[in-house]
Parts: C-alpha cells; structure tokens; sequence
C-alpha cells in the first residue's frame, strides 16, 4: 500500500512516533522552521520527542497541495497546536517533501511557531 501524506500527517496527529518514522527513509533529513536539520530516524525521533512533549496535540489542515515533480509534494497547511493549558494556536506553514518511492526522504517545514509559546495573554516577552 502506497503511503500518502494523510498516513504522516494522522501519524503526527497521533503523536505517534513511530507511525510517523514508518513514513520516512531510514536517512531522511528533517528540518523543522528555524532548528538544526535532524538526519536519520535517531535524530528524527528525538526531535519529535522534545517538540511533542511541549504541547498537548496537533493537527494538520491541508490547504493546497502541488506536486511540481514526481517525488516532490508541496502543501499550504494550516496548524492547530493544542498547547497543555488546552487553548488551540494555529499557525501556518508549508511543507515541502521529497519522495523516494513511498518514504519522505527530505522534508522541510517552513513555519514559525513562536505564536504557540508566546503568553495566551497576548503579551510579548522582551
């Protein structure tokens, strides 16, 4: 069976580790908004680990989707961060893939995520 985006993506929404690794080659390079790029399924996990452990969920609401090439997909998206006090953040961001058969071997997620930390008062931290 063919893996498609939807399968990561309700992985991810899953908080779900390691159905999110089954979707990407053993030597993917991740790299998420603004931090160091992870490569392999070590670095990959313990990146996911670290973030998802600093909120309460996530879901992803694709927007638009391009694939430009065969083994590359591009997606506008729209994503809900649950923070742990419960309120909802959305933000958002652009994935750009790139396939090797099934398996995302590149995947660059250009987003900002600071809204999601920032005070649910409004305030900005100096």
């Amino acid at each position: 069976m063919a893996r498609t985006l939807d399968d990561t993506f309700a992985a991810v929404g899953a908080l779900d580790v390691d159905g999110f690794l089954a979707g990407l080659s053993t030597d993917v390079v991740l790299t998420f908004g603004n931090t160091q790029s992870a490569t392999g399924h070590d670095q990959v996990r313990a990146a996911c680990t670290q973030l998802w452990s600093t909120i309460g969920g996530v879901r992803h609401r694709v927007q638009d989707l391009w694939n430009p090439e065969s083994d590359v997909t591009v997606a506008y998206v729209e994503v809900d961060y649950t923070r742990l006090d419960g309120t909802v953040v959305t933000v958002p961001c652009v994935d750009i893939l790139r396939w090797k058969g099934d398996v995302v071997a590149d995947w660059r997620v250009v987003i900002d995520i600071a809204p999601v930390f920032a005070p649910a008062d409004g305030t900005v931290q100096a």
